[in-house]
């Protein structure tokens, strides 16, 4: 298939979205161009590591993704190619990876031949003639070189304590749900079989255990839970949330309004 995705912090109302689509377009009249998010948090490398995992593994194997978020070039900082369950990510050495790749799952890393890495738009300049030479069929190793050097984050990555967790808010969704980056593995090895408070800034759910935390929506229907009501869940990727039940943001009832939440923010569960 020959397919490109988006990722970027662009936005949509300049005309960078616009011209990185043109740029590709010209280079690969025949590709077929996907977005799968351009509201990405201005360099919140954190939530693209998010978002992709959620979106990634939907797609063909060879398909190209192209990260447009904290994306300066210097020789520092190169412009990488990760070759990862049969998919090409292009993403500058910006702590992506690291946040990304599941522990124990193979991947190759390559640095990119680049002369210069000059450029106020380097998604625009060099990852899209990268995806280029993908699409074409050029060796990734005449593309770049093997690299192991790649940054590694650690301040978006949960602390674990003796008995506690603290984390952070990585992503707020559509329905202004909390997405933490605590995730259902991690919090099922400290537990240990322990309850737990969990807060979120000014709110908390205490004296809990994993069995009270719920695997999909329609549980709180089948409990009655009124609308409106806080719950916990582990959502799709195995990520645990506080939603309000059927909440809804344009009213300014949902966790993120309410609670005053921002991206970033801090949580933490307490162990009993």
């Amino acid at each position: 298939m020959n397919i490109i995705t988006l990722t970027t912090d662009f936005g949509y109302r300049d005309y960078s979205v616009g011209a990185l689509k043109g740029q590709l377009y010209r280079l690969l009249p025949d590709v077929t161009i996907v977005d799968i998010s351009h509201d990405i948090e201005r360099f919140n490398i954190a939530e693209v590591a998010y978002t992709l995992q959620g979106a990634y593994s939907y797609f063909p194997n060879k398909t190209i993704h192209i990260i447009g978020v904290n994306n300066e070039l210097n020789p520092e900082r190169p412009l990488l190619i990760l070759d990862y369950n049969n998919h090409y990510f292009i993403t500058a050495d910006n702590g992506f990876i690291s946040l990304f790749v599941e522990e124990q799952t193979p991947c190759h890393i390559y640095k990119v031949n680049l002369k210069d890495t000059c450029s106020s738009f380097p998604t625009l300049d060099f990852s899209t003639k990268v995806a280029q030479l993908i699409r074409l069929q050029t060796p990734i190793e005449e593309i770049g070189t093997p690299y192991q050097e790649h940054l590694h984050i650690t301040n978006f990555l949960p602390k674990v304590l003796p008995n506690r967790i603290e984390g952070t808010i990585i992503h707020i969704d559509h329905f202004g749900n909390l997405v933490s980056n605590i995730t259902q593995k991690l919090l099922e090895k400290e537990a240990k079989g322990r309850k737990f408070n969990v807060y979120f800034r000014y709110e908390s759910i205490k004296n809990i255990g994993l069995e009270d935390i719920y695997l999909q929506y329609n549980q709180a229907e089948e409990k009655e839970i009124p609308e409106g009501n806080k719950m916990l869940i582990f959502n799709k990727l195995k990520y645990l949330e506080m939603t309000l039940y059927k909440s809804d943001p344009s009213s300014s009832r949902s966790a993120a309004s309410l609670m005053g939440i921002k991206r970033g923010n801090t949580m933490s569960i307490d162990f009993i």
